[in-house]
């Protein structure tokens, strides 16, 4: 099966999900193709442009929607569900994919448009550097864009001030963290139901403790060792609970860690499972 991967060529989901899949399932990956040859699907990442579907319906070639998080941000995070449900009906009918892929299985069992689903999660990102889990804690951060904080950020800030901490966004490593977390201000359906598990992900695969919120993305693909807080009250007490200074084996954050390490989604997996279901597409 000969597979080209185009669309928006951006920060965030497309070199996950465009550049580092595309590559894993064999794929040619060419970022708002400008011209469409030589394949036999086209899995279009994100929001593809216009010119750009025209350019494949002229080809004749089908197909395959990666949704991802292609709806407008941060506009969407805030919107219900059937403001999501709406948006995804209008993308649908204007690419008009023969199979749709998913980033959380809740997005999956939106996309109801008579053509095949697969719920796809994130693979974690392919580093080295593992968690060493000090003794003490001293840094929280956040990956990310730091406008989806919202409220947390200076909640988060002043909380580590208290307990002299560091508070970090974008570190250079998740391994110089004692505790990561996945906490965004918006509480829409979209952020709720279709954000993907990528930042549960990076924090699996570097055995560093995690605060997460109770979203899909991230219940989907829980080891059931991260701290789950919606609340303020709830992340203090996560807080509490992982500053305790225990021995390094046995510490909360320390069994934590080892009990993520084995689930974290490897590409391979991930790969496998997408070509799998590609290859059972008919087209």
């Amino acid at each position: 099966m000969r597979i080209l991967v185009a669309g928006k060529s951006t920060k965030g989901a497309w070199p996950i999900r465009g550049e580092q899949l595309g590559e894993a399932i064999g794929a040619r990956v060419v970022p708002n193709a400008k011209a469409i040859e030589d394949c036999d699907v086209v899995i279009v990442v994100k929001r593809p442009k216009q010119d750009l579907l025209e350019r494949i319906k002229h080809y004749g070639a089908p197909i395959v929607w990666d949704v991802v998080d292609s709806y407008p941000q941060p506009g969407a995070l805030e919107w219900g569900k059937s403001a999501c449900l709406h948006w995804l009906a209008l993308e649908v009918k204007r690419i008009k994919p023969i199979a749709i892929v998913a980033a959380t299985k809740a997005m999956a069992a939106d996309c109801d448009f008579g053509v095949p689903v697969i719920a796809l999660e994130h693979h974690a990102r392919m580093q080295k550097r593992i968690n060493p889990i000090r003794k003490n804690v001293e840094a929280v951060g956040y990956e990310g864009d730091e406008r989806y904080l919202g409220k947390w950020q200076p909640f988060l800030e002043q909380e580590c001030k208290r307990r002299k901490w560091r508070f970090e966004i974008n570190p250079k490593s998740l391994a110089d963290l004692d505790i990561v977390v996945a906490l965004r201000e918006a509480r829409g359906y979209a952020a709720t139901q279709w954000k993907s598990n990528v930042k549960l992900a990076n924090a699996q695969a570097s055995g560093t403790p995690i605060i997460m919120q109770r979203d899909a993305g991230y219940m989907e693909t829980a080891s059931g060792s991260e701290w789950l807080a919606d609340t303020e009250a709830e992340v203090l007490k996560a807080l509490d609970e992982m500053a305790t200074p225990d021995a390094r084996d046995g510490s909360p954050r320390w069994l934590a860690a080892n009990r993520m390490l084995p689930v974290a989604p490897k590409i391979e997996d991930v790969a496998d499972k997408y070509l799998q279901w590609l290859h059972q597409l008919k087209f």
